[in-house]
């Protein structure tokens, strides 16, 4: 009996192992290949892109991402717009988002965004003003980003349930990003990005 109860702790704790290091290992490869993205080998660079492709899940972050625009324009413009014209304004902020996002969220694209600096900023701009909310980036801001462009570090990630996790990257002590990555089979793939003070996509469900 005694056995048994020793096998069947053991087995508890092997799973529970995997469950864990799965997911450290997907985030691992996923900042492996955005840093091997800029390598001048273009083996090098191709075998990053493909490990990215599998570890993201990009019609899911695009429509995730689509969403939280979405709903930062409706609050921007509540005020203003009449509620009889929401799908009309709907359908014109896709009309803009689609190619945005088709533009920026690449295999390229993750992996400029997971090396912060620079590439966060352009980020900011180019998606983010779709909201209505342009981030305030001063001059010295932008060249300490310049000259800092790979000196993210990863600060920390939780379950946030038994299929998600959330992973936090940032630098000298502070939060910037948000990356949240959902369980598909054996592996985790990335599905929703948050920059790091924007509450808009808080409540949203998980697709």
């Amino acid at each position: 009996m005694k056995k048994i109860l020793w096998m069947s702790g053991l087995v508890l704790v092997l799973i529970t192992a995997g469950y864990v290091a799965l997911p450290f290992y997907s985030i691992e490869q996923l900042q492996r290949a955005a840093k091997m993205a800029k390598s001048n080998q273009p083996q090098v660079r191709a075998e990053s892109i493909d490990t990215l492709e599998r570890y993201v899940d990009f019609p899911v972050l695009r429509d995730n991402l689509k969403i939280r625009l979405q709903q930062q324009l409706r609050n921007s413009l509540s005020n203003s717009i009449p509620q009889e014209f929401d799908e009309l304004l709907s359908a014109g902020a896709n009309f803009f988002m689609d190619p945005l996002l088709q533009q920026f969220i690449t295999p390229e694209g993750i992996a400029d965004l997971l090396r912060g600096g620079e590439d966060l900023e352009a980020f900011q701009r180019e998606i983010y003003r779709q909201g209505g909310e342009t981030p305030d980036i001063s001059e010295n801001e932008t060249s300490a980003a310049e000259e800092n462009e790979d000196s993210w570090q990863r600060m920390g990630w939780h379950f946030t349930d038994l299929n998600h996790l959330s992973v936090e990257y940032g630098e000298h002590g502070r939060p910037e990003l948000r990356m949240l990555m959902q369980r598909n089979g054996l592996r985790w793939q990335l599905v929703d990005i948050q920059l790091i003070g924007d509450r808009s996509g808080e409540s949203q469900e998980w697709r």
